[in-house]
């Protein structure tokens, strides 16, 4: 019994504990939920006001109004009405188009200096939100303006132009006539001298029609002029032959790298038998991997200084012999060397002399001898491959032949019967 009463007084403990721990996340809910009370509790109108709506300004829009009536049944009924913005008295209607049109020359010449001085389109405002009062406009001059203010004309000289506005706010309405001026393009210093030379050009062409010749001006403006000919030829082709130029060096290099590349994997190929076959046999005589790899290596050497002929895989086999010299570990400098020439075959002898070196030489000598054989059948199969790449080479000069030999034989014929 003493039991079941401390579980219980342990268990309220937690309780209360858990209580204390949320209290003040508790009393946020419950006031949330007092106020949701007091507030539907509420929903139905807060205090009796005067019969009495009061509107928005003209332009503002209409106003919305959530109200509760009663007296029409028991109770109070929900009312939504919507109330118009005031209207502009007609002295107020004239007033406020005064004060519009006071600021619309502001407002209408945009980029432009002035209206006085228009030579950008202007800016026509359709509406004027801040007073509920919308524009039209109109052009009474359409060549030179259009009604949405662009420049239709560029005249000579300036030219006035007329444009009517409309202004109302959906009662009242008043209509004003503006006047723009309409200026010709500004010409820059130097617009100005060239025009002014080619006006005294055309008078000298005019004055002397008879000779053949025209003098230019030596002057003009108390400056000294000297003129030349405009060169025609076409000097844009000059950066499109560097750039063509350009590619095709990429290309011929890229060209010449792969035909390296792929001369380089020939001759390893061609070489890897009698690399495999000198391992054989140097091992096969009692010598170690690495003993037999230098004998290769001097062998090489000698062969190389007197015949100067290079051979890829014994000079891979050079350096890896060098960096065997250096330091480097044996196992790790002939897997660097099977990798360097990138060669299958070259990866699986590098494999097997790795292997020889961990299970010792009890193998080795079977394992060659077979690498042996497959080597020699894939030179055999090279072998047969460039006979073929060369036979189909010679087709074309065998083609070139035959219509040599067919044109000495028809011509004569051809002319005989001529």
């Amino acid at each position: 019994m003493e039991g079941k009463t401390k579980a219980g007084n342990q268990k309220a403990k937690t309780v209360w504990n858990g209580i204390r721990r949320w209290n003040r996340q508790i009393l946020c809910v419950g006031a949330g939920l007092a106020l949701y009370g007091a507030a539907m509790a509420g929903a139905e109108g807060g205090p009796e006001q005067e019969s009495i709506l009061e509107r928005r300004e003209w332009g503002d829009g209409e106003t919305e109004y959530q109200l509760y009536v009663q007296g029409l049944e028991e109770g109070w009924l929900p009312l939504e009405v919507e109330i118009q913005p005031r209207r502009y008295g007609e002295e107020e209607a004239e007033q406020i188009f005064e004060t519009i049109l006071e600021g619309l020359p502001e407002q209408m010449r945009g980029t432009n200096p002035s209206l006085e001085q228009v030579r950008e389109d202007l800016e026509l405002p359709d509406s004027f939100p801040e007073y509920g009062v919308e524009a039209r406009w109109e052009s009474l001059d359409p060549e030179l303006i259009s009604s949405f203010g662009e420049i239709r004309g560029r005249p000579e000289q300036k030219e006035r132009a007329r444009l009517l506005v409309e202004l109302t706010d959906g009662v009242h309405e008043r209509r004003e006539t503006l006047w723009v001026q309409v200026c010709p393009l500004s010409e820059t210093e130097t617009e100005h001298l060239l025009e002014a030379l080619r006006e005294q050009i055309r008078q000298a062409d005019l004055q002397n029609p008879e000779e053949g010749t025209v003098r230019l001006p030596d002057q003009l403006e108390g400056k000294a002029l000297r003129y030349r000919q405009a060169d025609t030829a076409q000097y844009q082709l000059f950066p499109v032959l560097g750039v063509s130029a350009a590619a095709l060096l990429y290309a011929r290099d890229r060209k010449e790298e792969e035909r390296k590349r792929e001369q380089r994997n020939r001759q390893l190929q061609m070489d890897y038998a009698e690399v495999v076959y000198q391992l054989m046999v140097f091992t096969g005589a009692g010598l170690s991997v690495g003993l037999a790899w230098e004998r290769i290596v001097r062998n090489y050497q000698e062969r190389a200084e007197k015949q100067g002929k290079i051979r890829p895989a014994f000079e891979e086999m050079a350096l890896a012999f060098a960096r065997m010299q250096q330091g480097i570990p044996e196992s790790r400098a002939i897997e660097e060397f099977g990798r360097r020439c990138g060669l299958q075959q070259y990866r699986k002898l590098s494999g097997l002399l790795e292997q020889n070196r961990r299970t010792g030489t009890r193998d080795m000598q079977k394992l060659l001898e077979q690498e042996m054989t497959e080597a020699w059948e894939q030179q055999k199969g090279l072998a047969r491959r460039l006979g073929e790449e060369a036979g189909t080479k010679l087709l074309l000069p065998m083609f070139l032949m035959l219509a040599v030999v067919m044109v000495l034989i028809l011509l004569p014929a051809m002319m005989s019967m001529g």
